[in-house]
């Protein structure tokens, strides 16, 4: 992203009701994220798609069949869309203080093998729980609880896979990655 929120909006013809919502954004800094991304749809549509929410959070198109998954870190916003199936994207800018926090996403079995002194590996592991909670769209999971990243090496880029668990169902998340500049970016497969 680099043009500032008020170029954004001048490439988008928003509706009223979209309007409200943007102007309700305090910060111009998230402004500018919020707009990025539905420019980045439109170009991606062909059109002025409107991004609703469901009871849970998670985007959808309005009048459209496609799954969506957004994310916004740094000077960056990713938009994915899939005819077939649920899908989840984050991209995360690497901060030198993530392993100070994994108590919070890092459970028993992902202590056993991942580097806390690893900073893409500690970022990859955030990144991909964020990617599959936001395809499973369910905001009562717990990224600690319901999500365990298979052990995996590399880290420039590649694929591993992530076990969910819902409703009593464990399912295999495959989880694409790439890294950046100073950037993680991940995605369901």
């Amino acid at each position: 992203m680099s043009e500032p929120w008020q170029q954004l909006l001048g490439m988008l013809a928003l509706p009223a009701s979209e309007m409200e919502k943007l102007q309700a954004i305090p910060k111009e800094k998230r402004r500018q994220e919020w707009l990025a991304c539905r420019v980045l749809l439109k170009e991606m549509v062909g059109d002025n798609a409107l991004i609703g929410y469901d009871a849970e959070r998670k985007p959808h198109l309005s009048g459209h069949d496609q799954q969506i998954s957004m994310s916004h870190s740094g000077e960056y916003v990713c938009v994915y869309l899939s005819e077939r199936k649920p899908v989840g994207v984050d991209i995360q800018q690497m901060k030198p203080s993530i392993s100070q926090g994994s108590f919070y996403f890092l459970n028993e079995d992902e202590m056993q093998w991942a580097d806390l002194k690893d900073n893409v590996q500690m970022h990859l592991i955030w990144s991909a729980k964020e990617s599959v909670f936001k395809y499973a769209g369910d905001a009562s999971i717990d990224l600690k609880k319901h999500i365990t990243i298979k052990p995996f090496s590399g880290n420039q880029n590649g694929h591993f896979e992530v076990n969910l668990q819902t409703n009593n169902r464990q399912q295999t998340v495959p989880i694409q990655f790439d890294t950046f500049e100073d950037y993680v970016l991940t995605w369901t497969l």
